[in-house]
């Protein structure tokens, strides 16, 4: 796999639009692969109401704000909101576990949450015992589940004050995407196969 085409540098925010439609053909042309397709970039994400996806946020007047985030947004073929949903938090699991491995602080998966335990002082200059170093998405549209899972690297000081920041240095950034990549393809390769193996 081409990680030049896989981690992205023509993305230069995450606004929640790319999501809004199935994006991997745009991006990836000859590259896509029929199981599922994940792009990776690093940028900022503000994203506002007309990039909403949840409604809760969208009823809540939240939004959501990251001054430097690594970005994953994927598109699995063939799958309703259910499966969109648990693949999002096997995934989400993933991520964690890899990003354990790079800054070796406890992460607890909340939903689809990645809640890091380490002590810090928030946006809100109040000291936190743990922190919500993530977003994430997922959903149905054109028959394909469509997601992001948006790591902080610097949430920054727009962000709420529960927002943790990782402070992945530009290496270790550059690591994380590679490894979360190589765990999609694994993750989504691997179900494929065990859907074909069925003795009916």
């Amino acid at each position: 796999m081409n990680y030049q085409l896989l981690i992205r540098d023509d993305q230069v925010i995450y606004d929640g639009h790319i999501i809004h439609n199935r994006f991997a053909y745009k991006l990836l042309r000859n590259q896509v692969i029929p199981q599922g397709n994940i792009v990776a970039f690093r940028a900022p994400m503000h994203v506002e109401a007309s990039g909403m996806i949840d409604l809760e946020d969208v009823l809540n007047n939240d939004f959501i704000y990251s001054k430097d985030a690594i970005n994953f947004c994927w598109e699995i073929p063939h799958l309703e909101a259910f499966g969109a949903v648990a693949f999002q938090r096997l995934l989400n699991t993933q991520i964690a576990n890899i990003l354990y491995g790079i800054i070796q602080k406890p992460i607890e998966v909340n939903g689809d949450d990645l809640i890091v335990h380490d002590e810090f002082t928030g946006s809100d200059n109040q000291v936190h015992s743990k922190g919500k170093c993530s977003v994430s998405i997922t959903y149905v549209k054109n028959g394909a589940a469509l997601g992001h899972t948006g790591i902080n690297i610097d949430a920054g000081n727009k962000a709420p004050g529960f927002a943790y920041s990782t402070k992945l240095t530009d290496e270790q950034a550059v690591l994380f995407m590679q490894k979360v990549i190589d765990v999609f393809h694994y993750m989504t390769e691997n179900i494929f196969v065990a859907t074909t193996k069925i003795i009916a």
